[in-house]
């Protein structure tokens, strides 16, 4: 199954002036592929150069990842099986884990000090059953998915050309993609990495290890830990503020990721930071699982096609998401 991810790049014009600058976004949300966020460029670029003998797909995230749940969503695609080792609370995964089960994926759910001996363990099961096992790094922190999107962040700096280019940074493989585009651009932006949990000795090292397998290796790193808000899926006013003024302009925002980084964009247009001048990008946009599965089980529940995940009498309607005045490359239209 081929998918097109030809980068989806669309111009705020409304939100920008709000901020005082002008803005685009990069709306990977927005790929032809069911709530990966900004996984499924990362995982498509690893299905593609995995052994054709693979017969279990191992990695791990949080228990609500989406990551974890786009490998299931491949592996089920490409007829393989896939096992994830996660880790969170059971009680907040409850819809993740149903699709994760709806897919054939196995899982295990362990303390974060035993995810290594548990990936290692999962895989030499598998090659004792005579199988062929691939394990893809936690958040696909790794070459392929660091190069994918090196090659999507060129692609969209050929079109454009911002001052500044703002992206969550989890593990690390998008920012380091995206910096070593910026330094083969002919007008290299600022990457500006907002971490989603990590501190910035630890996210550092990861981007710039990430922006070396791209190609980048006399990088300079821009790793702001200053709104994590306590860590990985954690939220504070800044990131609530965030995600309610995305919203209420039209941009869907999530409090793990993008309401992130969009705090840090509010904050620097808030103090000035961004004269009019200046050409923001905000790239590699995901969303968290919550903020969709609502209407998606609805529409699934019509469908009778996944009638066990249906439990709840009531779903939460989504926010209609508004259409950008100009998008390009890619034109997308919205109902």
């Amino acid at each position: 199954m081929e998918i097109d991810l030809t980068p989806i790049v669309q111009r705020w014009d409304k939100l920008g002036s709000a901020l005082g600058t002008e803005l685009f976004v990069v709306r990977d949300d927005l790929l032809p592929f069911p709530l990966a966020g900004n996984k499924v460029r990362k995982l498509a670029a690893e299905f593609r150069i995995m052994p054709h003998s693979t017969t279990l797909v191992i990695s791990n995230g949080g228990i609500d990842s989406n990551h974890c749940r786009t490998a299931a969503w491949f592996a089920a695609l490409h007829g393989v099986r896939s096992h994830l080792v996660l880790h969170g609370a059971c009680a907040e995964g409850g819809r993740a884990l149903e699709m994760l089960r709806a897919l054939g994926a196995t899982y295990q759910v362990v303390r974060p000090t035993g995810i290594a001996e548990t990936l290692s363990a999962a895989a030499s099961h598998e090659r004792d059953r005579g199988g062929v096992p691939v394990v893809i790094p936690g958040g696909c922190h790794s070459r392929a998915g660091a190069i994918a999107y090196r090659d999507a962040g060129l692609s969209v700096l050929r079109e454009i050309h911002p001052n500044s280019v703002y992206v969550a940074s989890g593990t690390g493989a998008t920012q380091g993609g995206l910096i070593a585009a910026a330094a083969r651009s002919a007008s290299p932006p600022k990457i500006v990495g907002i971490s989603v949990a990590r501190d910035r000795g630890h996210g550092s090292i990861a981007v710039e290890e990430a922006a070396r397998w791209a190609g980048a290796d006399q990088a300079s790193i821009c790793f702001d830990d200053g709104f994590r808000a306590g860590g990985y899926a954690r939220q504070d006013e800044r990131t609530v503020d965030a995600v309610r003024f995305g919203w209420e302009h039209g941009l869907p925002l999530d409090g793990t990721y993008t309401g992130k980084a969009f705090a840090a964009i509010l904050e620097a247009g808030r103090a000035g930071a961004t004269p009019p001048e200046d050409r923001l990008l905000a790239h590699g946009w995901s969303l968290e699982l919550d903020r969709w599965l609502d209407l998606m089980l609805t529409i699934l529940a019509r469908a009778h096609a996944l009638p066990s995940l249906y439990t709840r009498t009531h779903c939460r309607p989504s926010p209609r998401v508004s259409c950008a005045e100009r998008t390009l490359p890619r034109v997308a239209e919205y109902a």
